[in-house]
Formats: structure tokens, C-alpha cells, sequence
């Protein structure tokens, strides 16, 4: 039997009642094309049931207009079917609520592409739990805006693979927090590129657990960088991170910094290191470290240093 709805107008449909929307049968469902989708309302859309929500197509839903899909109940959201949540345009799902992307489920997050994730807000990225986020490829994590990655929970960036870590960009790691960043674990700092670790500003390193960087992250800290760690963030540097330092990032260092070398650590320094530490800094060196110098590295000190 023909449905009523089919010699209805778009602006007809859109005039029905949300008890007339609850009624329908599947047969009223399937008689309502694109055009009378786009024309229901959010509280039209609230009021289908999970069964007649589950018959549009990939071309209904994408028909539901951005300000009605805010309508979608958990309890519709919840029974969308994977192709129903792949075929939502990036526009629908930016315009859904925090909440609603909350309830989506493992299956359906999955089936969220790479354009849909790049509309994703701070706010929806942030009821993203550890595995959720797992679920994403690595041009779904590449695609997730600068505004966004803030939302990231600290426990969530703490459970980044070592592939989706090293998948992340060099504006988006400018976009984390102090805190996203202390959360990173030393195999996710490990992935970043050069350019990457020079992305970090000064601010966030000052929160970071220098015991996390790799010897190839401290080789890529900048001279402002290296001189932006504390004293104590400085004294924490390994053996190895001692050894990663080059001259110009030794030029950057402060009196309090180099003040924190024993003299064991100081005799990690070649002849050019030594020679880059700037007179200011030099007085930080104790009479420990100094009187340990090698015949080599006390020959390298410039008459600046000296005075």
C-alpha cells in the first residue's frame, strides 16, 4: 500500500507532529525522500524509532540537515549502524553533541573516516577514552585539527601507540598542553622528527620529564630550548643526553645550568663544547669540575672564559 507521505511536500512533512513522526510504519519511512528528510526538524528526528531510524539509507542520513541531527537521541545514536555513521558528513558530525559522540560505540568509531574525524571539536575529541582513540588510523589522527588535539585527555595521549604517535604533526604538537606533553610516554617522544621537538615551545618544555627524551629528542632541542630547561630539568640529563649536546645548544646554557655538571659530566664535553660555553656561564662551573679538566679541555678555554 502507498504511503500517505509520498503526495506530501517537503513543507508538509516538515509542519507533522512529533506523535505523527512516532507513528509511522516502515512503509511511511521508505516513501520519504531526500528532500522531505532535510525538511524534518531535531525534535521530528528525536521522535523515529530505533527501527524506523534504522531503514534510511547512506543518502537519507546524509540528508538530515546539521541543525536537526542535534535531535538524535543516545538511544538512536546507539543503534546506528556502521554504514549509517560512515555515510555522516563532516558537517553533521561537528554540529553533533559532545555527548553524542560519547555514545558512540567501538564499532561505530571505527567507522568514522578521516574527513569526519577533521571536523571534530576539542570538546567531542575530549570523550574520547584511551582505546577509542586507539581505534584511529593514522590519517585519522594526522586529521584531527590543532583546536582539537587540546581536548585529548592526558590519558589518552599516555596510551598513543608508538605508530599514531609518531603520526602526529608538527602543529599539532605546538597545540598541546604542559600537561598532553608530560603525558607523551619516552617511545612516543622517540617517533618526533627534528622539526617536531623544535615545534615544542619553552613554556610546555618547562613541564616535561627530560628522562622521557630520547638522545635524538636532545640533539633536536634548540639552543632557546636547551636554555629554557631548569636547573633541575638540566642536572636530570643523563650521561648519554649530556653527549647529544652540541656546541651551539652548550652556548645556550646558564650559569645555573652548567653549575649542575660534576666533573665527570663536564669531561663529556669536547674541546669545541667547552669553548662555546659563554662567559656568563662559565662562573657556574664549581672548583670541583674545573680542577678535573683534562690537560685537553683546560687548553680549550678561550681568554674570554678565562677572565
Amino acid at each position: 500500500m502507498t504511503s500517505i507521505l509520498s503526495s506530501l511536500s517537503a513543507v508538509q512533512i516538515s509542519k507533522l507532529s512529533t506523535s505523527t513522526i512516532a507513528s509511522l510504519t516502515s512503509e511511511d519511512v521508505n516513501a520519504l525522500d531526500s528532500a522531505k528528510i532535510k525538511a524534518l526538524s531535531s525534535a521530528q528526528i528525536a521522535s523515529f524509532s530505533t527501527d524506523n531510524l534504522a531503514l534510511f539509507s547512506s543518502e537519507d542520513v546524509r540528508a538530515i540537515s546539521v541543525s536537526a541531527v542535534k535531535g538524535l537521541t543516545l538511544a538512536q545514536i546507539a543503534q546506528l549502524s556502521s554504514a549509517q555513521v560512515s555515510s555522516l558528513s563532516s558537517s553533521q558530525v561537528t554540529a553533533l553533541y559532545a555527548s553524542q559522540i560519547e555514545a558512540l560505540s567501538t564499532d561505530q568509531i571505527k567507522a568514522l573516516g578521516s574527513t569526519q574525524v577533521a571536523g571534530l571539536s576539542s570538546a567531542q575529541i575530549g570523550t574520547l577514552s584511551s582505546d577509542e582513540l586507539a581505534l584511529f588510523s593514522t590519517d585519522e589522527i594526522k586529521a584531527i585539527s590543532a583546536n582539537a588535539i587540546a581536548g585529548l585527555s592526558a590519558a589518552a595521549l599516555a596510551a598513543l601507540s608508538t605508530e599514531n604517535a609518531a603520526a602526529l604533526t608538527k602543529t599539532q604538537i605546538a597545540a598541546l598542553s604542559s600537561t598532553q606533553l608530560a603525558a607523551l610516554t619516552s617511545d612516543a617522544l622517540a617517533t618526533f622528527s627534528t622539526d617536531e621537538i623544535k615545534a615544542i615551545s619553552t613554556k610546555l618544555l618547562a613541564g616535561l620529564d627530560v628522562s622521557k627524551l630520547s638522545t635524538g629528542n636532545v640533539a633536536a632541542l634548540s639552543r632557546t630550548q636547551i636554555a629554557a630547561l631548569s636547573s633541575a630539568q638540566f642536572a636530570a640529563l643523563s650521561t648519554d643526553q649530556l653527549k647529544a649536546l652540541g656546541s651551539d645548544q652548550v652556548a645556550g646554557l646558564s650559569s645555573a645550568q652548567v653549575g649542575t655538571l660534576s666533573s665527570d659530566e663536564l669531561a663529556l664535553f669536547s674541546t669545541d663544547e667547552i669553548k662555546a660555553i659563554a662567559a656568563n656561564a662559565i662562573a657556574g662551573l664549581s672548583a670541583a669540575a674545573l680542577a678535573a679538566l683534562s690537560t685537553e679541555n683546560a687548553a680549550a678555554l678561550t681568554k674570554t672564559q678565562i677572565a
